[in-house]
C-alpha cells in the first residue's frame, strides 16, 4: 500500500519521502547552530516521526476520498511516537519532552505542555470515566488509531523501512550522525510502541515535574527555551518548505566594499559642508573600528547625531563585519537589520536597494537572495533565477517568511516575536538567526517596561546563536555595561564633538500649562512669515483642535494637517507635497502628531512640541533645522491641558515618562542640541528607576519554563509578550474616498470574500493589500455605533457616507454638532 503525506489538487505525495526529506533538512539546520551536536539527533527523530499519524487508515481516507472524521487528526499520536524513539535511542528527559512539544504543535502555535500531559494515576480515571473531557477525548482518538494501525501494521512498517533505510543513506552522505533507533526494523517498533505507547506518554508527566523542579533553582536561564524553539523552529520550517514544494534558495554572495563603491560611484552628498564633514567621520571610524574589533565580540553600538549618516555607516560596517566573520564560519552571516515603524523600514530598503542595484550586476534580475524586506505591508515578491518568473505566492510567502536572503529588513515585531513568542507563523524563522548580525536601530522605541526582557534575551541569543549585535540610534539608552560594547562612532569624545559641532537647534521650555486656546494664541503672537512650523501634538483630539482654531485666526496661512486620522494614502501624498514645498523654499505650518517623529525627512525652522518623554522631544527635534541651512533652529516645548484642566500627555506616554521629563528640564529653561545626550541619559536611568519590571521578570519567567501559554494560575505565558499593545477600543475602517478606493473594495468583495479556499483568498488579499491598506483607518468603536455596520470583519464608508464621517482636511469626524466624541 502507498501512503501519502500531502494533496496539491489531484498531484499526490508520498509520506516516507517527506519524512525522510524532513528530517534530513531538520538535521542539517540544526547542526549548524553553535551546540547543534547536542540537537541533531532529536532533530531528525522530529522530522521522522512528525506525520506518523497520517498512516492511519482515517488521514488516509480524509486525504483521498476527503472524509472527515476526528480520527484523521495525526499530531498527537505522532508526537508520543516520536518521543518512544527518542526513548529507544537513550536520550535525555529534555529532548523527550522537547520533541513531544514541537511535534505536537507542529501544525500549530506553542501552547502549555501541561494541559496535554496524563500521569498514571490520571490514565485510570480515564478507563473509569473522570478524566478531563479534553484529554479524555484525545486518548480515546489515540486508542482508536492505534486499533486502526494494527489493522494494517506490516504495511505501515514497510513505509517506514523503506524511508529509514533512504534517511541512513541520505544522512550517511552528508557525513551526519545516524541514530542507533534507525538501524532497528520498524516492525518490530511498531509492534513494541503498541504494547507500550501508555508508559511512554504517561512518563513524561514525571519528567515535566522534574524539570519544573530543577528549575526552580536555576530560574531565569533560558537555554532549554532556546533549545526548545530551535527545534521547533527548523522542524516546521522544513515541514513547510517540502510540503509547498518549495525549491531550495542557493546562497549568494558579495564583496564587503559595495557601500564605499556606490558612495565613490553614485552618491551625491548634500548638506552643509559640517554635516557632509561629519558624515565622512562616523562611516571611516565606523568601518576602521569593525576592522580592527576582536573577532569574539558581540555587542557593538553606533551613536551619533540625527542627520549624520548613520545608515550608510552601519551598513557598511555589518557588510565588512559579515566578510571577517566569513572566514571563520566558512559561511557568510546573513544581515538582519530590524526598525521601529514601517515607513523607516522602506526608506532603509531604498537605501540597501539603491547600494545592491548599483553595484551587483546579477540583482536586478535576481534581487531577493541578496535582500528582503519583511513587514505586515510589504509585498509578496520572491525571485531569484534568470530568465525565470517570479516564484508562485506560496512559495514566495514562505521564503520570505523564512528569510531566505542575505540581509532582510524588517520590524522590531517581526525579530522581537520571533526570539520572545510562541507563534508558529514567527517561529519559522528562529533558527534562522543563527550566527548573523543583528542591527537595530532607534531602540528606545521598545517600550521601557520590556527592556530588561529584551536586553537578557539579546544577550543570550548572542551567546547561543554566536551572533552579533549593533544597536543605533541618536538617543541611546544605556543596554550594555562598561566596556561591554564597542562604540563604532569613536570614543566618548569624538561622539561629543558630533554633537558640539552639530549644535543645530536650541530647546526652550515654555512655563506653565497651557490650554490648546492659549497655546494657539501663543503660537499666532509668534509667527513670522519667513519661517516654516512643526506643531507636534499627542492626541488627535488636539492636534485637531490646534488645527482647526489655528486656522480660524490665520485663514490665509498655507496650513497642512497630518495624524494617523487621515488614511494613509492621504498621509503620503501630504508629506510628498510638504516636502516639495519646503524644498522650494516655501513656509508652510504643519499641524501633526508623533507620525512625523522618526522616519519622516522633514526640516522645519521651528518646531512646537507638547510635553513627552525626552526622547520623543529629541526625535521631534530632529524636524528642527536638519540639514544646519537655518542658523540656529528653535524648539519650544509646551505643556497642553484638557478643558478640565489636566495634562493630556500622561494619557498617552504613562505618568512615570511624563514625571521623569519633567523633572529633568526643571533644571533651566533652555538646551542646546549638544547637551541632548545627557538629558536622555538622566531621563533614561530615571525612568529604569520608577518603571514597574514585573511584566519583564514574568515573561522571562515564562521563557525559562517554556511555558509558552499561560495556565489557570499562572502570572505569563510566553505568548502574553506583546511589542505592540492591541487598542480594544478601535476598530478599522475601509474609507472609500475616490474612484480607485471603491475599485479596490470591489476587488476585494468579489475575490477575497468570495474565494473557495484559505489559501485562494490570501492569494487574491496579497494583489490588493497595498492599496487595500491606503485607505484603512483605526477609529474609536464608539463613534460609529448604530451607524455603520461594525460587525463586519472591516467596516465599510461608502463614498455616500464620506463626507458625513470624514472631512478631507483632518480626517475621521470626531465631534458632532460641536461636541467631542472621543
Amino acid at each position: 500500500m502507498v501512503y501519502y503525506a500531502h494533496r496539491e489538487q489531484k498531484a499526490l505525495y508520498r509520506l516516507g519521502a517527506h519524512l525522510v526529506f524532513v528530517a534530513l533538512k531538520s538535521a542539517e539546520d540544526i547542526i549548524k547552530l553553535p551546540n547543534g551536536k547536542e540537537l541533531v539527533f532529536p532533530a531528525t527523530i522530529a522530522g521522522f516521526g512528525h506525520d506518523f499519524g497520517k498512516y492511519t487508515s482515517y488521514f488516509q481516507d480524509y486525504l483521498l476520498k476527503e472524509q472527515t472524521n476526528p480520527y484523521k487528526d495525526h499530531a498527537f499520536i505522532s508526537a508520543i511516537w516520536s518521543t518512544f524513539l527518542v526513548g529507544k535511542e537513550g536520550l535525555k528527559d529534555w529532548d523527550e519532552l522537547m520533541v513531544f512539544m514541537s511535534v505536537l504543535w507542529h501544525h500549530r502555535d506553542l501552547g502549555n505542555i501541561e494541559e496535554y500531559l496524563v500521569s498514571p494515576l490520571e490514565m485510570e480515571d480515564y478507563y473509569e470515566k473522570t478524566l478531563d473531557p479534553n484529554k479524555a477525548r484525545r486518548l480515546e482518538i489515540i486508542e482508536q488509531q492505534i486499533k486502526d494501525l494494527k489493522k494494517h501494521a506490516k504495511a505501515v512498517s514497510f513505509s517506514l523501512n523503506k524511508a529509514r533505510q533512504w534517511l541512513i543513506k541520505m544522512l550517511s552522505a552528508k557525513d551526519l550522525p545516524v541514530l542507533s533507533v534507525l538501524k532497528q526494523n520498524c516492525e518490530e517498533l511498531l509492534n513494541e510502541f503498541f504494547d507500550d505507547w501508555k508508559n511512554v506518554y504517561t512518563s513524561l508527566h514525571k519528567k515535566w515535574r522534574k524539570f519544573y523542579r530543577e528549575k526552580r533553582a536555576k530560574s531565569g536561564e533560558l537555554n532549554e527555551y532556546f533549545k526548545m524553539v530551535s527545534l521547533f523552529s527548523v522542524l516546521i520550517n522544513n515541514d513547510k518548505l517540502h510540503s509547498g514544494r518549495v525549491r531550495e534558495v542557493k546562497r549568494v554572495d558579495f564583496p564587503p566594499n559595495l557601500v564605499v563603491i556606490y558612495k565613490e560611484k553614485h552618491f551625491t552628498p548634500s548638506g552643509e559642508p559640517k554635516i557632509v564633514d561629519i558624515r565622512q567621520k562616523v562611516f571611516e571610524q565606523a568601518a576602521e573600528r569593525i576592522k580592527n574589533a576582536p573577532l569574539e565580540q558581540r555587542f557593538f553600538t553606533l551613536t551619533a547625531p540625527t542627520g549624520s549618516g548613520k545608515t550608510l555607516a552601519v551598513i557598511n560596517a555589518a557588510f565588512i563585519l559579515r566578510e571577517r566573520l566569513k572566514e571563520i564560519y566558512g559561511t557568510a552571516p546573513k544581515i538582519i537589520y530590524a526598525l521601529p515603524f514601517t515607513s523607516i523600514i522602506d526608506q532603509t530598503y531604498e537605501v540597501m536597494h539603491q547600494i545592491f542595484s548599483k553595484t551587483v550586476d546579477q540583482f536586478s534580475s535576481t534581487p531577493s537572495p541578496y535582500l528582503l524586506k519583511h513587514h505586515h505591508l510589504s509585498e509578496i515578491f520572491y525571485q531569484d533565477r534568470e530568465e525565470e518568473d517570479m516564484r508562485a505566492f506560496d512559495e514566495a510567502m514562505l521564503l520570505i517568511e523564512s528569510w531566505k536572503s542575505e540581509v532582510v529588513v524588517t520590524t522590531f515585531v517581526q525579530l522581537l516575536h520571533t526570539l520572545i513568542g510562541n507563534r508558529n507563523r514567527m517561529l519559522k524563522k528562529f533558527s534562522q538567526l543563527n550566527l548573523s548580525i543583528l542591527i537595530m536601530d532607534e531602540v528606545q522605541n521598545i517600550p521601557v517596561e520590556y527592556w530588561p526582557l529584551v536586553i537578557k534575551v539579546l544577550k543570550e541569543a548572542a551567546e547561543y546563536f554566536d551572533l552579533r549585535l549593533i544597536l543605533m540610534t541618536a538617543t541611546r539608552p544605556e543596554w550594555f555595561g562598561p566596556g561591554e560594547a564597542i562604540e563604532l562612532a569613536g570614543e566618548a569624545q569624538d561622539i561629543i564633538g558630533y554633537f558640539n559641532e552639530l549644535s543645530r537647534v536650541r530647546l526652550k521650555i515654555e512655563g506653565g500649562e497651557k490650554s490648546i486656546e492659549d497655546a494657539v494664541k501663543i503660537f499666532v503672537n509668534n509667527y513670522k512669515k519667513d519661517k516654516s512650523y512643526l506643531v507636534i501634538s499627542n492626541t488627535i483630539r488636539s492636534s485637531i483642535e490646534f488645527y482647526e482654531k489655528l486656522t480660524m485666526l490665520m485663514p490665509e496661512a498655507d496650513v497642512y494637517y497630518l495624524s494617523t486620522n487621515i488614511i494613509p494614502l492621504q498621509r503620503e501624498e501630504r508629506i510628498k507635497k510638504i516636502k516639495e514645498i519646503l524644498r522650494r523654499g516655501e513656509k508652510p505650518i504643519v499641524i501633526s502628531t508623533q507620525v512625523v517623529e522618526a522616519g519622516v525627512d522633514l526640516d522645519f525652522d521651528e518646531v512646537w512640541r507638547d510635553i513627552g518623554p525626552i526622547d520623543s522631544v529629541i526625535q521631534a527635534a530632529g524636524r528642527c533645522n536638519r540639514n544646519f541651512k537655518h542658523g540656529k533652529g528653535i524648539v519650544r516645548l509646551f505643556e497642553l491641558v484638557n478643558e478640565n484642566g489636566e495634562i493630556m500627555a500622561p494619557s498617552v506616554y504613562g505618568a512615570v515618562h511624563i514625571h521623569c521629563a519633567k523633572q529633568v528640564f526643571s533644571e533651566r529653561r533652555e538646551f542646546d542640541e549638544k547637551e541632548f545626550p545627557v538629558l536622555v541619559e538622566q531621563f533614561f536611568e530615571m525612568v529604569r528607576e520608577k518603571k514597574d519590571q514585573s511584566k519583564s521578570i514574568g515573561l522571562l519567567e515564562a521563557m525559562s519554563y517554556c511555558r509558552f501559554t499561560k495556565a489557570q494560575n499562572d502570572t505569563y505565558g510566553v505568548s502574553d509578550f506583546q511589542l505592540i499593545k492591541n487598542r480594544w477600543d478601535l476598530v478599522s475602517v475601509y474609507v472609500a474616498l475616490d474612484d480607485k478606493a471603491e475599485e479596490v473594495w470591489n476587488f476585494y468583495q468579489r475575490e477575497v470574500i468570495k474565494a473557495s479556499n484559505r489559501k485562494a483568498r490570501w492569494e487574491a488579499f496579497y494583489k490588493i493589500k497595498k492599496d487595500f491598506g491606503r485607505y484603512i483607518i483605526s477609529v474609536p468603536a464608539k463613534v460609529l455605533i448604530n451607524k455603520v455596520d461594525i460587525g463586519k470583519t472591516i467596516p465599510y464608508l461608502s463614498r455616500d457616507l464620506v463626507d458625513e464621517f470624514y472631512d478631507p482636511n483632518t480626517g475621521f469626524k470626531l465631534k458632532e454638532e460641536g461636541t467631542w466624541i472621543y
